[in-house]
C-alpha cells in the first residue's frame, strides 16, 4: 500500500476500520467492561482544544492522526485504543459490519458538509468504498436521484448491488446528469476517487450553483478552472473525516440494522493474507470493494 505522504504514516502497522471485542482495560478506565462489543474511532481528537470544543474532532492538531496512522492500527489480534476512541455496540451486534462504521461515517461527513437533500440530484464519481458508502448514506436519508459513476465494470456491478438507482459510465454522466434534470446538471456531486478525472467529471456533471465535494483522498494535482467557477458560482467543499458524534451515530445505523453496508464487503481474508490482499486491491481489475481482515478467519 502506498498511503498518501500528506497522511503523516508514522508507523508499519495500518488499520483505522476495525472492531472486536475488549479483552483487558487500562487502569482508571471507568466507562468499558471487559467482554462488550466495541469499534474504535481513530478520529476521537483530544478533547480539549478549540476544534473538539466545537465538535469538530477532525480538525484537531494534538492526537497525531490516530490509530492506524501515527498509532499501531488492527492489523494485528491486538489493538489499544485511549478510551475517548472506544465505541460500544450492542450485544449480537455484527463485528463484520461494525468494521464499516468508520468509512460509513466519512460518506455520511461528505453528504453533511454538502447539505445534501434527498430531493436533490447527487452524482458521486468512484464506486470504491466511500463512493458505495456515499450512496448507501443518501438512500438511508430518502434520496432515490442518485447516480454513481464508475470506469470499472466490477465496481459498477458493486455499485447496483449496493442500491445505487442509477450507475454509468464516466463519459455518460454529465448527459444522464441533465437527462434528469430538465438540462440543468446535478445539485451535488461528490468526487470519491481523488483524481483529476473524477473531480473534472464531477463539474462537468454539475449544474449552476452546484456544491462540489471532495471527498476521495490523491496526490495528483487538479487544475481549477476559476472563470468557469465563478461563472457558475460553483461551490467546492474539502471534507476530512467526521465528528466525533457523526461517528457514534454512524455505528448506531448500522449496529441496529437501519442500514445495511453489507453489499460493500467483497470478502473475508485472514491476517496472513493481508499483503496478497494489498496486490489484488491495487490491481483494481477485479471489482472488488472493501475487504475484511480478520485473525479468525
Amino acid at each position: 500500500a502506498n498511503p498518501p505522504r500528506a497522511l503523516g504514516f508514522l508507523q508499519p502497522v495500518m488499520g483505522h476500520e476495525f472492531s472486536g471485542r475488549v479483552v483487558a482495560v487500562g487502569e482508571g478506565v471507568t466507562g468499558v467492561r471487559v467482554g462488550q462489543l466495541a469499534t474504535g474511532n481513530p478520529g476521537a481528537g483530544c478533547g480539549n482544544c478549540r476544534y473538539c470544543a466545537a465538535g469538530r474532532e477532525n480538525l484537531c492538531r494534538n492526537t497525531g492522526g490516530g490509530t492506524g496512522y501515527t498509532l499501531p492500527g488492527a492489523y494485528s489480534e491486538f489493538v489499544t485504543l485511549p478510551e475517548r476512541s472506544v465505541v460500544l455496540l450492542p450485544d449480537g451486534a455484527d463485528l463484520r459490519l461494525a468494521a464499516l462504521t468508520e468509512p460509513f461515517a466519512v460518506a455520511r461527513h461528505a453528504l453533511a458538509e454538502a447539505n445534501y437533500r434527498p430531493d436533490e440530484l447527487l452524482v458521486i464519481a468512484g464506486a470504491g468504498p466511500i463512493g458505495l458508502l456515499t450512496a448507501i448514506a443518501a438512500r438511508q436519508l430518502g434520496g432515490t436521484r442518485v447516480i454513481v459513476s464508475e470506469p470499472l465494470a466490477g465496481r459498477r456491478a458493486a455499485a447496483t448491488r449496493a442500491g445505487a438507482p442509477h450507475v454509468v459510465e464516466p463519459g455518460d454522466l454529465p448527459h444522464v446528469a441533465r437527462s434528469m434534470s430538465d438540462g440543468e446538471g446535478a445539485d451535488v456531486c461528490v468526487d470519491a476517487s481523488g483524481l483529476p478525472d473524477g473531480i473534472g467529471s464531477c463539474v462537468d456533471a454539475a449544474a449552476r450553483g452546484a456544491r462540489i465535494v471532495l471527498a476521495g483522498v490523491g496526490e495528483t494535482p487538479y487544475q481549477l478552472e476559476i472563470l468557469r467557477a465563478i461563472i457558475n458560482e460553483l461551490r467546492y467543499i474539502a471534507v476530512l473525516g467526521y465528528s466525533r458524534s457523526e461517528f457514534a451515530e454512524s455505528a448506531a445505523l448500522i449496529a441496529s440494522g437501519d442500514v445495511d453496508v453489507s453489499s460493500v464487503v467483497s470478502e473475508v481474508v485472514p491476517l496472513t493474507s493481508t499483503p496478497d490482499t494489498f496486490a489484488r486491491l491495487s490491481d483494481g481489475r477485479d471489482g472488488l470493494s472493501k475487504i475484511l481482515v480478520s485473525p479468525d478467519a
